[in-house]
């Protein structure tokens, strides 16, 4: 099944690039944490519920090494995903882009807002 997606998430490992194949394709990997906080009706506030839902976005060739991202960065992503099962029931679930549309850089951690990068 494919899903058409956007959403805003935290990277929660520093993406390397690989190659992949007989052809040496560039692959980067990001491993995506999307939170579902709630807004407090009365304060206003955002709640954390404790609900995490985690997305493989996957970037090859020219895009995986142009694009940059680090652990902690705050990332948009648009495109289409595909529910991969796996484990020997069956059960255990991940989500993996299989098509990127778009990807951008939201915020980057504070230390590097610091040094003047971004």
């Amino acid at each position: 099944m494919q899903l058409k997606a956007e959403f805003t998430g935290n990277v929660t490992n520093d993406p390397e690039v690989k190659l992949i194949g007989a052809k040496n394709t560039p692959l980067q990997e990001l491993r995506v944490a999307i939170n579902h906080d709630k807004k407090n009706r009365e304060t206003g506030e955002f709640e954390k519920t404790g609900d995490t839902t985690w997305v493989v976005v996957k970037l090859w060739g020219d895009r995986a090494e142009d694009e940059s991202f680090e652990k902690g960065d705050l990332i948009r992503f648009s495109g289409t995903l595909v529910e991969k099962h796996w484990g020997d029931d069956g059960k255990g679930r991940t989500l993996e882009s299989d098509w990127v549309e778009s990807l951008e850089l939201v915020y980057r951690k504070e230390s590097d807002l610091a040094n003047g990068f971004v």
